[in-house]
């Protein structure tokens, strides 16, 4: 054999060592991997350990613990740890070698379990051989859950019927029987129960043989409310208001503001309910509704948010000019909460040395006239009102200004009465002018006219003393019917009247206004006539169309 022959088969022999040590690993295998526990309940995890042998470091020390948590790279030995103390132990076998390899097995129990307990746990073990340590992993995952009461409603239309089913996130072990109860009291048996919500009460099930039942259900507790930040509230500032309430399953919460007809508006869903910049106008009573699937339970807290004054302003008693030598009240208000105290000040900031909320000045003089304001102020701060001016008049000033008023009254409403009077009398002229011949009567006119004046008058006297008497004056309508020949003359003064030229009647209308008349007593004139009937002349003849001017200016 050559020598180059003899190297290559002796570092074939070096690398197969390895291959060949394979199967020496050091391994822990866990039984089951996944482990689900109830709370209260006690529970094995268990594992084997397996490493090779070396005969050299015999006999074989193996120290073991199982720990979930590693403090400074160091696991952390549960046997140790603050949160299992008197709660678990450990059951480890003796070490085994056989042939080539050792064994062993250990399992961790835990009692009275809690859902804090839920974690990943692994086993680690230590021997006396060089570098003898190992943990296995992944581990072992224990789950704690407790029993449950679900809560269901079979017809959703009818809140009055509840199901409560008792059930695990672990599956138990063939069909455990369950006991409900209510209010600590054994109610029945059996998975599932149902109940009236509104009825109140607490329920719960547990497992019949097991020192374990499942957390009551109930509806929500009265809640509590929190104001933050405590104490005053005031305008600009932020508050959060939080409520509370002890229930199972969870209680949902609604916050609204209820107004004065304690109609409620919705304000917020969940909570808190955040005020990011109060304001005064924010003020009022909230309810706070705590809801789950058992029921229902409402607060109700007052808020109350301070602010400065605000819209100041001041009234006179009495208003207007004030005489010399009487009294004047001036009144403060705003609008403030604390209330608002007052100080009074004349125009340019002159304290007039008063404070309140009302101000009098009694035998006031012209000194006392000027611009005066009233300041509110509080702790929160401060505003002032606008200027009031006081006007103080003399009496002889004020006695002027009445008979100047008084006169003006008088010639309004003499004004007022002549424009009615005018009206009237307008309103008179036009009906006649409008309506025509007015109680038109045929009477022959007199010939000669210049002959007839009075007997025209005569005619006339006896008809107007059957009318009635009137105090006031009257206007009435007359009309005379004229005819003529065509070749009778017309006298002077028609010309420019309505005369045709052919053989045609023709009438003129007048209006009368016939007054009592300064006669001798017992004459026919010496009555105020009202009310005349317009009278009809018809002349035939030429010399009827001659009608004295003054016999026309009698009835005028």
């Amino acid at each position: 054999m050559s020598l180059r022959s003899a190297a290559r088969g002796f570092l074939a022999f070096l690398l197969s060592v390895p291959v060949l040590q394979g199967i020496d690993e050091w391994t822990v295998t866990y039984s089951p991997s996944n482990v689900c526990a109830l709370r209260k309940s006690t529970v094995d995890l268990s594992c084997t350990h397996e490493y090779p042998d070396n005969v050299q470091y015999r006999p074989n020390t193996v120290h073991t613990l199982w720990f979930t948590k590693v403090s400074n790279d160091q696991p952390v030995d549960l046997r140790g740890d603050a949160d299992y103390t008197g709660r678990v132990g450990y059951s480890c076998g003796e070490v085994r070698c056989t042939g080539s390899r050792c064994h062993g097995t250990c399992t961790l129990r835990i009692k009275d379990l809690r859902e804090s307990d839920s974690d990943v746990y692994k086993f680690r073990f230590t021997t006396n051989q060089p570098r003898g340590e190992y943990t296995g992993d992944p581990g072992v995952t224990l789950s704690v859950t407790d029993l449950q009461v679900k809560v269901s409603f079979p017809d959703p239309p009818d809140p009055t019927r509840a199901e409560l089913e008792c059930h695990s996130r672990c599956g138990l072990a063939g069909d455990p029987p369950y006991i409900w109860f209510r209010n600590g009291q054994n109610l029945r048996h059996g998975e599932k129960n149902l109940v009236q919500p509104r009825s109140g009460g607490s329920y719960s099930c547990a497992v019949e043989g097991h020192n374990l039942s499942s957390p009551l259900v109930y509806a929500p507790k009265t809640p509590s409310v929190t104001v933050s930040p405590s104490g005053e509230i005031k305008e600009g500032s932020s508050v959060n208001l939080s409520c509370s309430s002890d229930a199972n399953p969870a209680a949902d919460y609604t916050w609204f503001k209820v107004n004065i007809d304690h109609f409620s508006r919705d304000m917020n869903h969940g909570q808190p309910l955040v005020f990011g910049h109060i304001l005064s106008t924010d003020s009022g009573q909230y309810r706070c509704d705590a809801q789950n699937k058992l029921g229902k339970e409402s607060v109700s807290i007052s808020i109350n948010v301070q602010y400065g004054p605000k819209h100041t302003s001041v009234l006179s008693s009495p208003s207007g000019g004030i005489e010399e030598g009487s009294s004047v009240t001036l009144s403060c208000s705003s609008d403030a909460n604390p209330a608002a105290n007052y100080t009074w000040f004349r125009e340019h900031e002159v304290p007039v040395k008063e404070s309140g909320q009302n101000y009098t000045i009694t035998h006031i003089t012209s000194e006392h006239g000027g611009n005066y304001y009233c300041q509110a102020h509080n702790e929160i701060g401060r505003h002032n009102s606008p200027f009031l001016f006081i006007k103080v008049t003399s009496s002889s000033h004020t006695a002027m200004e009445a008979v100047t008023t008084s006169v003006m009254l008088l010639a309004t409403i003499l004004l007022l009465l002549v424009f009615l009077s005018l009206r009237r009398k307008r309103a008179s002229r036009k009906a006649c002018g409008q309506e025509g011949r007015p109680d038109t009567v045929e009477e022959p006119l007199p010939v000669p006219v210049y002959e007839n004046a009075s007997a025209l008058t005569n005619q006339m006297v006896p008809t107007l003393g059957e009318r009635n008497e009137e105090k006031d004056d009257a206007l009435h309508c007359a009309s005379i019917h004229a005819s003529r020949s065509e070749n009778q003359e017309v006298p002077r003064w028609l010309t420019g009247s309505r005369v045709q030229s052919d053989q045609t009647d023709t009438s003129f209308y007048s209006v009368l206004n016939i007054k009592r008349l300064n006669a001798v007593p017992g004459s026919v004139f010496s009555e105020k006539v009202t009310r005349q009937k317009p009278q009809k002349f018809t002349a035939t003849s030429k010399n009827n169309l001659e009608i004295e001017p003054v016999a026309a200016a009698r009835f005028k």
